[in-house]
């Protein structure tokens, strides 16, 4: 054979034109990579306030292995972009209100004006009884006559001439006032009858009384160089 008639073996799909396949799948190559980035650059740019992940899904390529048509009449063989598939992820913040109530006990502490009521007496002989009692912090004293006939006698008399009632022992001269009065008490022996009290502060007053037998005087009068009676703090103080 001579050499002007030899030809060159064919190498395959390649050989014809094989350059230029080359040239135009390296530039579809450069296409889907171009095509590929982008999406995922302008999903990045557009979601300032969510994460978001991208995803491509390719269909089947047009072209086999040798870059020819897969099924015939399939015209020139192109490359189809993959359709971008975008998944968005969102994350909500949930921030809990707790609301507390408190109760609150208060404490109040009154602060008496009086000390209540009471009641006391004595009996010096078989014919009278001596009575002293308090009633919304003011004390009375009184005189109940006749007991020796009449044991049950109800009957309450006081000052010189027996007048029916008590005596208001708060109007008589030394009384205290700075602080209420919280208990009265009374004893006699003789022609003298006692009648004492204590504050709620804790100090203790006494006052004299004239009972003769026949009546109840309080404050005691004057005798003598004896001036008249009143309230006097006792010494020393409980």
């Amino acid at each position: 054979m001579s050499p002007e008639r030899m030809r060159a073996p064919w190498q395959g799909p390649a050989a014809p034109g094989g350059a230029g396949r080359v040239r135009r799948l390296a530039a579809i190559a450069t296409a889907v990579t171009v095509a590929v980035a982008t999406p995922a650059v302008a999903v990045a740019a557009g979601m300032t306030s969510r994460t978001g992940a991208t995803t491509y899904t390719a269909g089947p390529h047009p072209c086999d292995e040798h870059g020819k048509p897969r099924h015939r009449g399939g015209g020139d063989c192109e490359t189809k972009h993959p359709t971008p598939t975008v998944t968005v992820t969102e994350t909500v913040t949930a921030t809990a209100t707790q609301t507390v109530t408190a109760t609150a006990t208060v404490t109040a502490t009154a602060t008496a004006t009086a000390c209540g009521t009471g009641v006391d007496s004595t009996q010096p002989n078989g014919m009278e009884q001596f009575l002293a009692a308090l009633v919304n912090g003011t004390p009375f004293a009184g005189r109940r006559p006749n007991i020796n006939a009449t044991p049950d006698n109800p009957n309450i008399v006081s000052g010189p001439a027996n007048t029916p009632g008590w005596i208001d022992l708060s109007t008589i001269t030394g009384y205290p006032t700075t602080s209420p009065v919280c208990d009265v008490s009374v004893d006699a022996n003789g022609s003298d009858a006692f009648y004492k009290i204590i504050t709620q502060g804790g100090s203790v007053y006494t006052l004299h009384c004239a009972a003769n037998g026949t009546s109840l005087v309080c404050p005691a009068p004057a005798q003598g160089n004896t001036p008249q009676s009143r309230w006097t703090a006792v010494s020393p103080q409980p």
